[in-house]
Formats: C-alpha cells, structure tokens, sequence
C-alpha cells in the first residue's frame, strides 16, 4: 500500500502527544526508543521544548550535538520519525550517524524508511554536510536496503563494528549532493 498524500514533516507539537508515545510503545518491542531520551515521568511539552532547542543548538547536554527530531504524517496519521545529528562526536561517528529513522510497524514496506532517510539527508545538506554517515544493524535487511536506494556506499576504511553483545553494525556515507 502506497501513501495516501505527501508525506508531512515536521517537529513533534502538543496535539502529537498520544501518536507519539502509542509509536513508542509500538517499537520497543523492536529494541527501537521512537522518542529518543524520552521518559514516561516527563512531561510532553518539556519533551517537545528540548527537542525544538537541540534543533536550534541550545541547551545540548555535554557531550552531544546539535540534533533534530523530525516526525512524518500521512494524512495526518504519524507514520515514523528521523533523528537528525548535524555533526559527529566519537559515539555517533562509530554507531549513530548523521541520520537515524523509524517507521510505525503497520507502516512499513511502503516506502516511509527511504521518504525519512532522504529528508535528512536534505537536512544536513542544508546546514553544510556533504557526506553524511548513516548505521544500521547487520540484521537489519530493511534498513540495509533503504540506505542503498538512498545512495549509500559502504564504507571502505571500517565496513562494520562489532558490539560487546556480538551484532554488528554497518556504516554506510551518502552523498548530500546527489540527495536534493
């Protein structure tokens, strides 16, 4: 099944609330955090605020970067998210990326992953970066396929890391420039 529209995207709002967490709550069953550092005891619009001041690169914890959070809707029903990192320290250089996306479950399979991906490779694009960096599990033939439709090279120098709990992950560089 194709979408219904265009996909929307936009940062997370107040009437998002109940959308999101249900997305949440969905992909845990995946090991997958749909609202990354988001906790059951904070409240929405904080979550939100903090979200919106890391896009503009204010408040940034120590040892982070400046990141987005993007949501995409189609016809108004969330279907997934990007996590956009602007730049690179030590830990997402080796295993976050540039780009990191979700797709709801039920959402899957219609092409929501690579719709993601592209809007932030266009993103980061727009704030300078010309190669971005994007992981995914070595299990994880959905992702691996997405990134490869997305333009993605396997990277040459280190193809994979392995993890303490013996998965590995796979980095992969896009060009910005050919993603507009």
């Amino acid at each position: 099944m194709a979408f219904t529209t265009a996909l929307e995207f936009r940062e997370l709002a107040s009437q998002d609330e109940q959308q999101a967490i249900d997305a949440h709550q969905a992909m845990l069953a995946d090991d997958f955090e749909f609202l990354p550092t988001w906790s059951e005891d904070q409240q929405w619009e904080e979550f939100i605020y903090r979200m919106s001041a890391g896009r503009r690169g204010e408040n940034i914890p120590d040892g982070w970067v400046r990141s987005a959070l993007f949501a995409a809707f189609d016809d108004g029903e969330l279907v997934g998210r990007v996590s956009v990192r602007y730049e690179l320290n030590d830990w997402l250089r080796q295993k976050g990326g540039h780009i990191g996306y979700g797709v709801v479950p039920e959402h899957r399979r219609r092409g929501v992953a690579a719709a993601l991906c592209q809007f932030g490779l266009r993103e980061v694009q727009a704030a300078g970066v010309e190669q971005a960096l994007v992981t995914c599990d070595s299990t994880n033939a959905g992702s691996i396929a997405t990134i490869l439709k997305c333009g993605g090279e396997l990277d040459q120098q280190f193809p994979h890391l392995d993890a303490a709990d013996g998965t590995r992950t796979l980095r992969y560089w896009i060009s910005t420039q050919s993603n507009r």
